[in-house]
């Protein structure tokens, strides 16, 4: 099974797999501080939206975008690997807001925050 699969399954944010070079060099300190520290992991909502390929210059890389509703915020956790089979551990990691578009997600359909089903969720974190 690969880091990303089983990090998901676990009771707390998986920050063991995310290599603290990647975090700095993102600048995602404050957000990471608050998955760990503020966020009930284990009660979050949400699942693996997309995978994707990325050519590059500097190789290949494949993408897999989860989003979660959780008590602490909205996100979309975008883990990068360099093989199809997220061998090993992320080569890079990217936090976004679930409500704003993602480049890194194929289709629109896919977002969750454009789902009834999860409609509620967004009026809950907002306040409606």
């Amino acid at each position: 099974m690969s880091f990303t699969v089983e990090a998901q399954k676990t009771s707390s944010f998986p920050i063991h797999i995310i290599d603290t070079a990647i975090i700095q060099k993102r600048g995602l300190q404050e957000k990471i501080r608050m998955l760990v520290e503020d966020c009930n992991w284990s009660e979050r909502t949400g699942k693996k939206i997309d995978v994707f390929w990325l050519q590059t210059p500097n190789g290949n890389f494949f993408g897999h975008s989860y989003e979660y509703f959780m008590d602490c915020d909205n996100l979309r956790l975008i883990y990068w690997y360099d093989n199809p089979g997220t061998k090993g551990r992320p080569v890079d990691f990217m936090i976004e807001n679930l409500e704003d578009e993602s480049h890194f997600v194929s289709a629109k359909r896919k977002h969750l925050k454009n789902k009834k089903k999860y409609q509620h969720l967004l009026e809950e974190n907002s306040g409606g």
